[in-house]
């Protein structure tokens, strides 16, 4: 029988928080995943094609749990204010901690120090609430925050540690899997007709940079619903494809449109419109 059972939030369109070039549901699939491939059969990694907060499917999802199953949903904080950073846990509010609880808010905040409280409880999450009704051992983990660049820096350089964490806490040996493999990424072009157009904004923050990359300097934003004209020129550089314009002030701006997958995806930060 299973030991976990791992949800990863937002995804299907919903990119949750965003910073640094990265969205929160990316992160934390590829958390789960890593969770998944080093716990092997005793983990069991839910379907990262849905939204769980918002699929109506019968049961959320949650049916298909055994009887007695730890769940931990998977997420990244952001905030906004400057410096705010750490790692902690959510339960519903009238439930007591457990172990399982205790533990893994403990180890988390020794991973990712920054939260005045390990453990937060919560009436107003839809999903602590679902489980809650159904009897079902629920916690939500919050990864650090996507918008604290040392939390940021610290999930993706150490993600094996992080994942290996989850595993320790439930009582899983973690397997000899292979390192995690970086995320392929398409031929170098910097070019090509069909690139250029109008293209909207789907994240309610998008850095514009003096440089394609995450090295550039942010020297303006885009906020969700507004338009900007891209050129035909595009790289790919740090995982991601990077458009160009000119602002208005004559310099040459950069912005990331999405991931390098090689196509276009649901979850791209500019969606082009003409």
């Amino acid at each position: 029988m299973a030991k976990l059972y791992v949800v990863c939030g937002h995804g299907a369109g919903d990119p949750g928080a965003c910073a640094g070039g990265y969205t929160e549901a990316e992160r934390v699939r590829t958390l789960g995943q890593r969770i998944k491939e080093l716990g092997g059969n005793e983990v069991v990694l839910a379907d990262t094609s849905r939204n769980w907060y918002e699929d109506t499917e019968a049961g959320r999802g949650f049916h298909s749990i055994a009887p007695g199953c730890p769940v931990v949903e998977l997420h990244m904080d952001a905030s906004g204010v400057p410096n705010a950073k750490g790692a902690h846990i959510i339960i519903k509010e009238g439930f007591d901690a457990d172990e399982h609880d205790e533990a893994l808010a403990k180890r988390l905040a020794e991973f990712m120090p920054g939260r005045a409280d390990r453990i937060v409880k919560t009436s107003g999450l839809l999903d602590p609430n679902v489980c809650g009704s159904r009897g079902i051992d629920y916690r939500l983990a919050e990864n650090g925050f996507i918008d604290s660049p040392e939390d940021l820096a610290i999930f993706s350089e150490r993600l094996d540690e992080l994942a290996r964490i989850y595993l320790e806490v439930f009582g899983i040996a973690a397997q000899a899997a292979a390192p995690a493999a970086p995320t392929p990424q398409p031929a170098q072009r910097e070019t090509t007709e069909n690139f250029g157009g109008t293209y909207r904004c789907t994240v309610d923050y998008l850095r514009v940079r003096d440089a394609p990359g995450l090295g550039g300097t942010e020297v303006a934003h885009y906020s969700s619903g507004e338009t900007v004209t891209l050129d035909n020129w595009y790289k790919i550089a740090d995982g991601y494809v990077w458009g160009r314009y000119t602002g208005y002030s004559g310099a040459t701006r950069y912005i990331a449109v999405g991931k390098a997958t090689g196509k276009p995806e649901a979850d791209d930060y500019l969606v082009k419109v003409g």
